[in-house]
């Protein structure tokens, strides 16, 4: 007499691997989440290292997206950077471009670290400061103003401090809202959610990282 399974216990067999693959997928989808948020604020670190390195070693900040409109960004990229990530006009330069002082002539950074949320795999992270040779606004991040912070529960970017942005689990930037936006630089926070709106951000500055 051939023996086999019976259609209830192949049923049953099905159910019990269904409630396993359950349980297990998105605790597999949330540890490669928290991987990446721990990536990145490794990745920024390495960053933050690096700038204040370099920082010390030629006295200047490096040059954000607001330092190169102005005669004295210009002018720190043709004399103290040699023109490395200034780009043909000193504007309109990538992420990495602004990093690119780090990595050349003397390597701060041995390599680019890549965001490891951005879709492409393509990108890094974004930098922004408070340089001391324009303090005020000139970094535009409207969640580190001093009359938005406080109620954000952020402490503003004072000059000398910098920061560094990543896109973050909901794979948007609030880096790109609009000049002065509160939810420009607003952190991510692990309290509402994995998947939740906000960006991984790391400031540094007068050897303060938080």
């Amino acid at each position: 007499m051939k023996k086999g399974f019976t259609l209830i216990e192949l049923l049953i067999v099905v159910a019990i691997i269904g409630i396993l693959a359950a349980i297990a997928v998105p605790n597999f989808l949330n540890a490669q989440l928290r991987a990446k948020i721990a990536r990145g604020f490794a990745d920024m670190k390495a960053i933050a290292t690096a700038a204040q390195s370099m920082q010390a070693d030629k006295n200047v900040m490096l040059v954000d997206w607001w330092d190169d409109d102005y005669e004295w960004g210009h002018e720190r990229l043709q004399k103290t950077f040699n023109m490395v990530g200034a780009g043909p006009d000193f504007e309109n330069r990538g992420p990495a471009a602004l990093l690119a002082p780090l990595t050349s002539p003397v390597q701060y950074l041995t390599s680019m670290p890549l965001d490891p949320f951005i879709p492409t795999g393509q990108d890094t992270y974004r930098y922004a400061d408070n340089d001391p040779a324009d303090p005020g606004y000139d970094h535009g991040l409207g969640a580190l103003f001093p009359e938005n912070a406080p109620r954000l529960g952020l402490r503003e970017l004072r000059t000398g401090d910098f920061i560094l942005v990543g896109i973050g689990p909901d794979g948007e930037f609030g880096l790109g809202a609009g000049y002065g936006d509160p939810n420009r630089a607003l952190p991510y926070d692990t309290s509402n959610g994995l998947v939740s709106a906000g960006d991984i951000t790391l400031r540094g500055g007068g050897g303060i990282n938080q």
